[in-house]
């Protein structure tokens, strides 16, 4: 036997010996004598089976069985050695997941839970584990498995602001889900009395922190906290809570609820009370008769009817009507309501809305103009406004002249020129302003009187005013100029019928109507007003 073989099996019995060499298992049957016991191939297969080979060539064992000449005779491959279990763990790159392959090619050994889960350890999974995950894998050897997750933070909530009363939409009523606006429930102004709760803070939560597999925590982000809107005439009931600290209307201005002082007038406006004038709200519950006035800062609301009188206010509402006698005039910064409006001068920063009627008026409004109670008509008059004019009946079968404008907000309109000439005013004081400093920033600094040096610092004061000014009278100049794009999509839209006799302009278009139109829109298009359907 050479030095690079071994015997894996001498039986001097049997007459053959199995021995393993570097290429593989060779079978060597020995010449027999007169009386010995030939080896048979049952005998090989037990000795090769015993020594853990499991395959072999049965032809070679054959041949040498039947030469029997001595020589060695490949019968088998040499059986690749036995390795270990290999247990891998691998880690995702965002440390949120762990996955577990166990591979067993090449092994008759069973793996154990507890010798896996020391490998994990190992690694530092410490988050997360699914157990159930990691039996899985041990009995699905080669197959990837994911046995531990981490777990996200929750973030904290922002602080929020509950409020106990309707702080949206006051001045108008409310609009229904078709878009036709309810005059019947005209719940337009909020009123509380001293110590009524108006708002309270949901505190801000601070989240719940996660972690990744590894067990390191990962931070949630707390939540922002915002400070309780106090206005003017509310108090604090709680930290986190105010009330009104009088009777009065509740109002809401640059995000800040107050409460705004009512004074009421238990009958009519006339010889008995003179004119009104209030910084608050005003509440009426007769009628504002000829001649006489109510203004305020706040809201305005009367019950019975304004007859050739003036009211001005934040928000007006007639629930009776305006008979203006041709000489009443109604303004409001945002919304005017009421039941009709006759031979009035009606003017609203916002909306108009009528529940029956609008005869021979001028009214305008920044946006929508609607009338759509029972009879929704508009007859007479001179209407403008910024987006929409919407009623059931415009004009007439007499074809009274009327004239519709959209497309259009007069006080904006008036406000852009204004803020034009303005910022050109501003413009050329800048560029005084910096051209006098220019002058005397070339000067010798040295040899500059007192009176140069005080005159740079009021320049320059000034020159940081105007910049200031400019950038204010800009921004407001493109806020306007957002507004006119806006308006270029105004609508009339008429739900029954449009009489002849009226004239529709949408910007600087003009179109009489010369027939009637029924369930209509009329919009501008391609240089020209079309008429749609209503909707």
């Amino acid at each position: 036997m050479s030095d690079n073989e071994h015997a894996v099996n001498n039986s001097t019995d049997s007459f053959f010996q199995i021995s393993s060499r570097e290429d593989g298992i060779y079978l060597t049957v020995l010449p027999l004598p007169e009386d010995g016991v030939p080896p048979n191939e049952t005998m090989i297969n037990v000795e090769l089976t015993n020594q853990g080979i499991t395959e072999w060539d049965e032809v070679a064992v054959k041949v040498a069985l039947h030469e029997a000449s001595g020589k060695a005779v490949k019968i088998a491959q040499l059986p690749e050695p036995e390795t270990e279990p290999e247990i891998r763990v691998f880690v995702s790159k965002d440390k949120m997941e762990a996955s577990l392959q166990i591979e067993m090619k090449k092994t008759k050994q069973s793996i154990s839970q507890d010798l896996v889960m020391e490998e994990i350890e190992k690694k530092g999974i410490a988050f997360g584990i699914d157990v159930d995950m990691v039996k899985k894998a041990i009995e699905q050897p080669g197959f990837d498995i994911v046995f531990a997750r981490g777990r996200q933070p929750v973030h904290g909530s922002n602080a929020e602001i509950k409020y106990f009363v309707r702080t949206e939409n006051q001045g108008r009523p409310l609009e229904m889900e078709n878009g036709r606006v309810d005059f019947k429930n005209l719940n337009l102004f909020t009123v509380v009395q001293k110590g009524d709760l108006l708002a309270e803070k949901i505190a801000a939560t601070p989240g719940e922190p996660g972690s990744n597999v590894l067990g390191q925590p990962i931070p949630a982000k707390p939540g922002k906290d915002m400070p309780l809107p106090q206005g003017k005439n509310t108090e604090f009931l709680e930290p986190n809570q105010i009330m009104a600290a009088i009777a009065g209307q509740v109002v809401v201005e640059n995000k800040r609820i107050s409460v705004i002082p009512v004074i009421e007038i238990k009958g009519d406006v006339d010889l008995s009370t003179g004119n009104i004038e209030f910084l608050g709200n005003v509440t009426v519950k007769g009628s504002v008769q000829q001649g006489f006035s109510v203004k305020a800062e706040g809201n305005v609301e009367i019950a019975g009817t304004v007859s050739g009188g003036i009211v001005e206010g934040k928000n007006v509402v007639i629930k009776t009507g305006i008979q203006g006698m041709h000489r009443g005039y109604i303004k409001a910064k945002e919304n005017v309501v009421a039941q009709f409006i006759e031979n009035a001068t009606v003017h609203a920063g916002n909306e108009v809305l009528v529940s029956e009627v609008i005869l021979h008026s001028r009214v305008s409004a920044g946006k929508r103009i609607i009338v759509e109670g029972r009879r929704g008509m508009i007859t007479g008059g001179f209407i403008t406004a910024g987006e929409e004019i919407r009623a059931q009946t415009i004009g007439n079968q007499m074809a009274v002249p009327t004239e519709l404008e959209v497309g259009v907000n007069p006080a904006l309109r008036e406000e852009h020129q204004q803020l034009k000439q303005e910022l050109k005013k501003v413009e050329d004081n800048l560029d005084q302003t910096q051209k006098a400093l220019t002058i005397l920033k070339a000067m010798d600094q040295s040899r500059m009187t007192n009176d140069k040096r005080e005159m740079m610092l009021k320049l320059t004061k000034a020159q940081f005013h105007l910049v200031g000014q400019l950038g204010t009278m800009r921004k407001r100049m493109e806020q306007i100029q957002n507004d006119f794009e806006e308006m270029r999509f105004g609508r009339v839209k008429v739900a029954n019928i449009l009489h002849p006799g009226v004239k529709v302009m949408v910007g600087t278009l003009v179109k009489p109507i010369r027939e009637p139109l029924s369930f209509t829109t009329l919009y501008a298009e391609d240089g020209e007003i079309k008429v749609g359907t209503f909707k």
